[in-house]
């Protein structure tokens, strides 16, 4: 793993392997948390059909572009858009079902390899979210047969998805994969995204973004959305490195966790 400190500037990509799992909502809350630690910081969407992270931040000052990074202008304009803008951090959420594409992208720019680049010093994290089925696992696995060593990876187990009434993890299929054994050995970090209550989901949808959580006007759908976002942020700081958060925020982050146990 290379020097973090060597590389600091990162774009954090979600894989775009099945859909569904809760790879948008977790890129709201990555995009949030990186955005209110003071980290210079500007978002991608990649999905031209379905542009969520886009439409939930058109304000100008939340900075997310709706930029289709598979086709060659798309991508050739995120490129200029990171030289322009010199970001700390750029997140780029990919839509799903696009992991060949993407992958024929990444290798024909070279864009792995940025990090060497002394105009554009960027390391990427590839980011998957998961649910307790094999698809998601699958895909995450052929991304990191491909970068291997050229990339950080962090793995995100949707708590969504588990039955807190049921013995164990939840995410056996994960734990007792060889994706997983890959995922150990690549340094990768394994953190959990906490349930946003499905209710609170739709009242949120598709105006409301969590830099207005303060905004919202039932009182009920506010502290839940305080609460996800408190528990997620706890989490995201396990792997502040690899996000580009500021690491003094990691002790501090860990001990709320700890003190909660909310994100499980």
């Amino acid at each position: 793993m290379p020097d973090i400190q060597q590389t600091p500037k990162r774009v954090v990509m979600l894989v775009p392997g099945k859909g569904g799992t809760g790879k948008s909502l977790f890129t709201r809350l990555l995009y949030y948390a990186i955005r209110q630690a003071g980290v210079n910081a500007i978002g991608f969407d990649s999905d031209s059909e379905n542009p969520e992270f886009g439409s939930y931040h058109k304000a100008k000052k939340h900075n997310v572009y709706c930029v289709d990074l598979l086709t060659k202008l798309g991508s050739i304009k995120v490129m200029e858009t990171l030289e322009k803008k010199q970001p700390d951090v750029a997140v780029i959420d990919m839509p799903a079902a696009s992991s060949q594409q993407t992958r024929n992208r990444l290798e024909t720019l070279n864009l792995l390899d940025l990090s060497e680049d002394k105009l554009l010093p960027y390391r990427f994290t590839l980011v998957c979210v998961l649910d307790t089925g094999l698809p998601a696992v699958r895909s995450f696995h052929q991304a990191m047969e491909d970068y291997g060593d050229r990339a950080d990876y962090v793995a995100v187990e949707n708590r969504f998805w588990v039955d807190e009434e049921e013995q164990g993890s939840g995410f056996e299929i994960w734990e007792s994969s060889e994706s997983h054994q890959l995922f150990q050995s690549l340094n990768g970090i394994g953190i959990s995204m906490p349930t946003l209550d499905r209710l609170t989901f739709k009242y949120l949808h598709p105006e409301t973004n969590f830099f207005e959580a303060d905004k919202i006007a039932s009182i009920g759908h506010r502290l839940i959305t305080q609460s996800f976002l408190r528990r997620g942020v706890a989490q995201l700081n396990y792997a502040a490195a690899y996000f580009g958060l500021p690491a003094e925020q990691k002790s501090e982050a860990q001990s709320a966790v700890s003190a909660t146990g909310a994100a499980q």
